[in-house]
Parts: C-alpha cells; sequence; structure tokens
C-alpha cells in the first residue's frame, strides 16, 4: 500500500514538473487592453476600396482591425491619386495580378517601406485577398496584388490589407492581364479622414520621402 502510494506521489510530482517545463515553452501572447479597443476603433470605419480598372471596378472590404498601419498606407496612397494610370504590371494565370507600381517594371515604390501586419484570422486560405506585395520581410510599399484563388503558401509571407467582396469582384480580377491600367482607387467608409489622423506621424514621413524621392 505504502509502495502504491509512493509510485502516485512520484506520478503527481512528475505530471507537475512537467506541466511547469511545459509552461515556459509556450508563449501566450494576449493583447493589451489599449489594444483590443484601437482594433474595434479601426473596425468600426468600415473601410471599403473600388478599384476601377480598364477592364471594369472591383470591390473590397479593408481590414485596418488587422493591418492597420498598411491599411492606412493604402488609403493614403489612393486618396493622393498615386495610383491613377498605373498599370498591373505582373500577371499570373490562376495565380495573382499585381500593380501599384509607377515604375511599371515591379521595381518601383512611393519611396518608403512599411512593416509586416500579421493576424491568424486572415489568411489566404481563400481567393481574393488583397495584399502588399513585397521583396522580403517588412518591405511593403506601394505595390499590392490581388489572389484569385487560395494560396496558402503566401501565408505569414504577404500582410493582407482587404478581401474582395463578391465573386463578381473576383471574376473582373480574373480577366484582368499585363498592361491593363487602374484608373483610380475610391475608397468609402465612415469618416475615412478621421481615419487617416490616427496615422498622422506615419503619412508626415510618408509625405516627406515621396517628395523626396
Amino acid at each position: 500500500m505504502r509502495s502504491k502510494k509512493l509510485t502516485l506521489l512520484v506520478s503527481i510530482m512528475m505530471l507537475f514538473v512537467f506541466n511547469i517545463i511545459n509552461a515556459k515553452n509556450i508563449k501566450i501572447v494576449e493583447k493589451t487592453k489599449e489594444e483590443k479597443k484601437f482594433e474595434k476603433i479601426m473596425k468600426k470605419f468600415e473601410l471599403e476600396a473600388t478599384i476601377h480598372t480598364t477592364k471594369g471596378d472591383i470591390n473590397v472590404f479593408l481590414y485596418p482591425e488587422a493591418a492597420p498601419v498598411n491599411v492606412a498606407n493604402f488609403v493614403f496612397l489612393a486618396k493622393k491619386g498615386f495610383y491613377d494610370g498605373l498599370t498591373f504590371h505582373r500577371v499570373i494565370t490562376n495565380g495573382i495580378v499585381q500593380g501599384g507600381d509607377p515604375k511599371g517594371d515591379g521595381t518601383g515604390s512611393a519611396g518608403y517601406y512599411v512593416d509586416d501586419e500579421f493576424v491568424n484570422w486572415l489568411n489566404f486560405n481563400n481567393s481574393g485577398m488583397l495584399a502588399m506585395a513585397n521583396s522580403g520581410k517588412n518591405t511593403n510599399g506601394s505595390q499590392f496584388f490581388i489572389s484569385l484563388q487560395k494560396i496558402p503558401s503566401l501565408n505569414g509571407v504577404h500582410t493582407i490589407i482587404g478581401g474582395l467582396k463578391s465573386g463578381t469582384d473576383l471574376a473582373v480580377a480574373k480577366i484582368i492581364r499585363q498592361g491593363d491600367k487602374i484608373k483610380s482607387i475610391d475608397i468609402k467608409g465612415k469618416k475615412v479622414d478621421d481615419f487617416l489622423s490616427y496615422f498622422s506621424v506615419e503619412t508626415a514621413e510618408w509625405e516627406s520621402k515621396m517628395q523626396n524621392n
């Protein structure tokens, strides 16, 4: 009887030690109250974009609650008319359509970079994602692309800033060919100017770097 109690005690002690070790190896990152509050504020803007192209309009839900700075960058450039007249310089059939390069060859930018922003709930497991193109980690600029099918291999590689609103929008994206143009991009939502006011420091820096580019 004593032997059984000793064995049970040893088992409990080993389990206790294992749980302590395991807990140290698991990093649980919880959002602060400020981060949760900011996320709710971003979501309330209900931002959308309409990308007017020579093949038709593509309507997009924007997700500032997931990628606030990258969405602010996209909105900032769109409202300045930066994208007007630029081409879709890269098209991969049943893959992606990419635009937003002022040089039109894949090497251009607005003159600055924006860091990556990733969240678990937004990914490329579905088609019709609007995301930032890059040349490596934290090199998001003006170039963006739309995924034409699910491409899980891009998860954690490219920051997603939005998703197409309907199958009709995806159908328009699928008929875009290299050389087709972006006529303009309209931003809609609740108090769009107030949205950019949350990023006054960033937009001032972007404005300065664009002028010096």
